[in-house]
């Protein structure tokens, strides 16, 4: 079994929250973490700069494509950040874990 961490950047607390209850209700990742950032960027070629929560999800690669659907169904942004980290762990038990909360 693979792991992955992904990392997807919001403008909206509300938008994390019904994410967040989604995702865990659904059995898509087995935890969130949320980070408020200072983020800047460029976007169709002007610099914008904004207040966002940074959230960190841990999964089954396998779920991959039913996260990113659900994240495109809420998302308001027009291009939202979905980025993938492979995710290791020498704690079997943390792997493990991940595993039985998700499908």
């Amino acid at each position: 079994m693979k792991y992955v961490m992904i990392e997807v950047a919001f403008d909206s607390k509300e938008e994390v929250d019904l994410t967040a209850k989604k995702l865990l209700d659904e059995k898509l990742v087995a935890s969130l973490q949320i980070v408020q950032s200072n983020s800047k960027w460029n976007y169709k070629g002007e610099f914008e700069e904004a207040k966002e929560y940074l959230v960190y999800m841990k999964t089954k690669e396998s779920l991959i494509k039913e996260v990113y659907k659900v994240i495109k169904e809420i998302h308001s942004y027009n291009v939202p950040e979905f980025a993938v980290f492979p995710l290791t762990s020498h704690n079997d038990a943390y792997l493990n874990w991940i595993d039985e909360e998700t499908k």
